[in-house]
């Protein structure tokens, strides 16, 4: 982690909501740096994993089903009894769908929306309640770049689009609404990642993306992390969606 940056996690409580890909990427950076991290996931496998791992480093588990309110303000409440007022908050928790328009049904569309949009406004909401009277807190939140627009080449998915392009609307009103409480809340919005959302993609999508990047690869989960610890840590953001895509916004 970059040096400066490292040392705004010192003895801080850093929450990270979703374990895998990017979310994993995130806690494994933060191992060693913040005093204190707790990882909320609805896999119990990976929950347990994780438990497993920590040996001495101060990382506690949680389950949590973003899709649910009563959910995630019981998670919450278990940060604030264990932990006290989180410093930061990573939600990294998404799903992507594959059908077409044509085959999305209602239900696969309030699936999509509930984790990746609805789970991100009741985890941000719960932890700006626990911030607000500390006056301080940081919130990332994961977006895509495929909420800047559909492009050629890639697969496109009109519910997933339609989440990360909401996420970017609400952590920009968020920002405004927060501000005055020296809360900061951005979003970061990687094009194609190495994760295991990404190996559900057809092969035709990974074979596009040479045309879509300007470095004709994928980004490394590590490299996001960096970005979103960077992001999250420095002063200067809020309000902000940060691209990171290999120069893939810049393709038709």
């Amino acid at each position: 982690m970059f040096g400066r940056i490292s040392s705004h996690y010192q003895d801080s409580t850093a929450v990270v909501i979703g374990a895998g890909g990017i979310g994993g990427a995130i806690i494994q950076q933060l191992v060693g740096h913040a005093a204190r991290l707790i990882v909320g996931d609805r896999d119990p496998a990976i929950l347990q994993g994780l438990e497993n791992s920590a040996a001495d480093t101060e990382i506690q588990v949680h389950p949590v089903d973003v899709r649910d309110a009563g959910s995630v303000a019981d998670f919450f409440a278990f940060v604030n009894e264990t932990a006290g007022v989180p410093h930061f908050l990573f939600y990294t928790a998404g799903i992507l769908n594959l059908e077409s328009l044509a085959d999305t049904t209602p239900e696969i569309w309030d699936r999509t929306v509930d984790v990746n949009l609805n789970g991100a406004f009741y985890c941000a909401q719960a932890t700006a309640q626990l911030m607000i009277p500390m006056r301080r807190g940081s919130i990332l939140i994961l977006g895509s770049i495929a909420g800047t627009r559909a492009r050629s080449g890639s697969r496109v998915n009109p519910v997933y689009n339609t989440t990360k392009a909401g996420l970017s609307a609400f952590v920009n009103a968020a920002a405004m609404q927060w501000r005055p409480h020296g809360i900061r809340v951005n979003c970061i919005s990687p094009g194609p990642t190495a994760t295991a959302m990404m190996d559900l993609q057809p092969a035709q999508v990974h074979d596009a993306i040479s045309q879509i990047t300007l470095d004709q690869r994928q980004n490394v989960p590590g490299e996001v992390a960096e970005l979103a610890l960077f992001i999250a840590a420095h002063g200067r953001f809020t309000g902000e969606d940060i691209g990171m895509g290999g120069g893939a916004g810049l393709g038709g």
